[in-house]
C-alpha cells in the first residue's frame, strides 16, 4: 500500500488501491475518514479510492484502511494501515 495519493486527475497515483501481488481473491479494501465512517470499500482487485465520498472531494489528510485478502496457497492475509490523501 503506498503511503499517500494524489487525485488531482493528472493520471499519477489518482488511486489509493492496495498492491496485490500473490493475492488469488480480495475480500474487502476499505477506507475510513477520521470519523470512522467507511468512505470507500471494493472486492475487485485492481480498483481503488478516488477521493471521493457521496460525490464530494474529502479533504486532504490521513485516512484509514483495512484490507483482507487470500493468497493462491489458501492464506488469509490481512493488513491495516493510514494513507494519506493530498490535494
Amino acid at each position: 500500500m503506498p503511503s499517500g495519493f494524489t487525485p488531482n486527475g493528472d493520471g499519477k497515483n489518482d488511486l489509493a488501491r492496495p498492491a496485490t501481488p500473490g493475492i488469488a481473491q480480495l475480500k474487502y479494501f476499505t477506507i475510513f475518514n477520521r470519523l470512522g465512517e467507511p468512505v470507500y470499500t471494493t472486492s475487485t482487485i485492481g480498483d481503488g479510492w478516488n477521493g471521493m465520498f457521496k460525490g464530494k472531494a474529502q479533504p486532504a489528510g490521513t485516512y484509514v484502511f483495512q484490507a483482507e485478502g487470500v493468497d493462491y496457497e489458501g492464506i488469509t492475509i490481512f493488513r491495516k494501515g493510514t494513507i494519506v490523501l493530498i490535494r
